[in-house]
């Protein structure tokens, strides 16, 4: 695999450009939170902004505390005024001695870029591009892409100061390429799939339709959707031609220092494979993983859509009677097939309700709550991943009690059945679904309202009890019978 083409000069150069960045933030009241910095400065660095983030850290140059703010230690603020930069340099050395070149490697990475063995540097990578080097004045910075997402984090537009004495250097300018050069796969995301690509990538065909590869496996075009934990991509199986969806949480781990890095990707493991082991019409499908890359990913069937979008289309009047009662038995068996396999979900809400290409609905992402759970034994600190997902809770999970089980998922599902048929989240004296949508059936009120009850052993215990009391509501075999489930065969454009 070849080394990227950076020198330790550079590095530390940008490792100094981070902290003056965090200084001046401090001074002028903006946000220093991990996941913000690292979102604003990792366009503007040649490699993963989380190197730099554990090495500042290691050598005592920064401080976080618990709610991820960062901060120059004393140490960190003597080396932005120009003190011990030798110490900080070697430092770097030592650190980056694996991703970095030495002197002699430089000369020969150098003349192979001349001779045309290796591709040139991505452009959007490159210290020029990035405006890292300008002596004239602060540089920009360029920002990433707004998140889709309602739980999304904010952007900052940190403020940078002038860099007088000690700047990056500048990676050696690549010569024209004639023909496109074979592409260069490692066990890694490419540091070339940025989701917005740059000008020049857009231009070059080849390179835009082939997309980055993973593990020389998958190939990832671009971003279709993003989150508080990551970002999702459209991509391919290159084996089998099929089109995949790829889930890339690298994002998660602004929230957790390096020691606890271990104990997320350990949670995380376990929760994916513990969907991919339940197979069912309902559930989306869990086709790979690799946790252990810098970007842990995992891979999904390519879905179409969310309940969510489905929702904000109907302008909040919910979604048509049949269809909102036909995803809910869907929802229903495939909760209940989960919770056979010992598996609940815990994060239900509209946007892990997504869809086939037959308009049928998939539960995905069973278990992220539980990823990022608070375990003080092990050091997990409280994380609030944004309030979307709140009003779907039970109480136990809200608390976050130990003995939250199915009964939590039946009060999610209550509260995405009343939504779906009202286009509304249920209060606590909202009028029932039949009385705010005459075309819903009465039949489901009662069902509903035990459904979401607060109190654990008011509730139904779980999906089964909840199904015998539905089929028991509509004897004449509206919904068919105990068992069945109805599933959309036609194919939907779009």
């Amino acid at each position: 695999m070849l080394k990227p083409a950076v020198n330790r000069d550079t590095v530390s150069g940008e490792a100094l450009f981070i902290l003056r960045n965090l200084r001046e933030n401090g001074r002028l009241g903006r946000s220093n939170k991990l996941a913000d910095v690292k979102a604003a400065l990792e366009p503007s660095v040649s490699l993963e902004f989380d190197s730099y983030f554990f090495f500042l850290r290691k050598f005592h140059y920064i401080a976080m505390d618990r709610e991820a703010q960062l901060k120059l230690t004393d140490q960190g603020e003597r080396v932005v005024d120009g003190d011990s930069l030798d110490k900080f340099t070697l430092e770097v050395g030592e650190f980056f001695a694996d991703q970095i070149l030495g002197p002699d490697e430089a000369t020969q990475a150098t003349s192979a870029e001349e001779l045309g063995l290796v591709p040139p540097p991505p452009p959007e990578l490159t210290l020029e591009e990035s405006e890292v080097m300008r002596p004239s004045g602060p540089p920009p910075i360029p920002l990433p892409p707004s998140r889709g997402s309602r739980t999304a984090l904010p952007s900052v537009e940190p403020m940078i100061p002038p860099m007088p004495s000690v700047a990056p250097v500048s990676a050696p300018a690549a010569p024209p390429v004639a023909a496109p050069l074979p592409t260069i796969t490692s066990p890694v995301s490419s540091p070339g799939s940025s989701s917005m690509p740059p000008p020049a990538a857009a231009a070059a065909s080849a390179s835009a339709s082939k997309g980055a590869e993973l593990d020389m496996r998958y190939q990832k075009f671009d971003p279709i959707g993003s989150g508080p934990l990551g970002t999702v991509f459209k991509g391919r199986f290159n084996a089998l031609g099929l089109d995949i969806c790829i889930k890339e949480l690298k994002d998660i781990f602004g929230y957790f220092s390096f020691l606890q890095r271990g104990e997320v990707l350990k949670r995380l493991k376990k929760e994916l494979c513990a969907q991919a082991q339940v197979r069912h019409p309902s559930i989306a499908q869990i086709i790979d993983q690799n946790v252990d890359s810098s970007r842990p990913y995992f891979v999904v069937e390519l879905l179409r859509g969310s309940l969510k979008e489905r929702l904000d289309a109907g302008g909040g009047k919910g979604v048509p009677v049949p269809l909102a009662l036909r995803w809910f038995f869907q929802l229903a068996y495939g909760l209940r097939a989960a919770h056979a396999a010992g598996l609940t979900h815990h994060n239900l809400k509209p946007e892990n309700v997504l869809f086939d290409n037959c308009g049928n609905a998939r539960l995905a992402d069973f278990g992220m709550g539980r990823v990022i759970e608070v375990d003080a034994t092990k050091g997990m600190p409280q994380v609030f991943m944004g309030t979307g997902g709140m009003a779907y809770m039970s109480p136990e999970l809200i608390s976050r009690s130990k003995d939250a089980g199915p009964s939590a998922d039946v009060y999610g599902l209550g509260i995405l059945l009343y939504e779906m048929l009202t286009g509304q989240i249920p209060g606590r004296r909202s009028p029932l679904p039949s009385e705010i949508n005459p075309e819903a059936p009465s039949g489901m009120d009662s069902i509903f309202d035990r459904m979401t009850q607060d109190r654990k052993e008011q509730r139904y215990p779980d999906i089964d009890a909840m199904l015998d009391d539905v089929y028991k509501t509509f004897p004449d075999k509206e919904y068919l019978e105990k068992g069945d489930l109805i599933l959309s065969s036609e194919l939907q454009e779009g």
